[in-house]
């Protein structure tokens, strides 16, 4: 995503200049013609040498002024637009920072979560063991004691029966 962002600002920034470069092919381009249309129409006009030197004196004024005023115009209009980038930049690196941060802060609460976890499951599986060793131990106490009981049935039993047969 972060990418993405990137590549269109490029994109823009490359049609941003296309854009300049256009305008100020079109505001020579309207210079030489205005330039030449004004020579023209004042060579061609039926006046003195005098007033269309005169003539041509306050229109090279005038076309100078105007060629000024527009790249004045031009000149502000462009370091707006690089000023603009530049606090639009600024701000991409604050949020980016942030951004950052915030993942870094979720990244470790995530981590501390599964090291909890882990440290609990242990300490269930320990108690689990250890139940199932104790289950064991009484498990074989148990089966001790019947065998003992079952032997000592049987040696009763055994006694009996010969005690039976010596009475026969």
């Amino acid at each position: 995503m972060i990418l993405t962002k990137w590549y269109e600002k490029r994109k823009k920034e490359k049609q941003r200049k296309l854009k300049i470069q256009t305008a100020k092919k079109i505001l020579i381009g309207t210079a030489a013609g205005s330039v030449s249309g004004i020579l023209g129409g004042i060579l061609f006009s039926p006046k003195s040498g005098k007033e269309t030197r005169q003539d041509i004196a306050n229109s090279s004024k005038e076309l100078t002024n105007n060629i000024k005023e527009k790249t004045i115009e031009l000149k502000e209009n462009i370091n707006d637009k690089v000023s603009d980038a530049k606090d639009n930049v600024t701000d991409a690196k604050v949020k980016i920072k942030q951004k950052s941060t915030e993942l870094k802060e979720a990244i470790n609460n995530k981590v501390s979560d599964a090291k909890d976890n882990v440290i609990d499951a242990k300490v269930k599986v320990s108690q689990y063991l250890n139940e199932k060793k104790t289950s064991k131990a009484i498990f074989e106490t148990v089966d001790a004691v019947a065998a003992t009981a079952d032997e000592a049935v049987d040696s009763i039993l055994g006694q009996a029966e010969v005690e039976k047969d010596s009475k026969k």
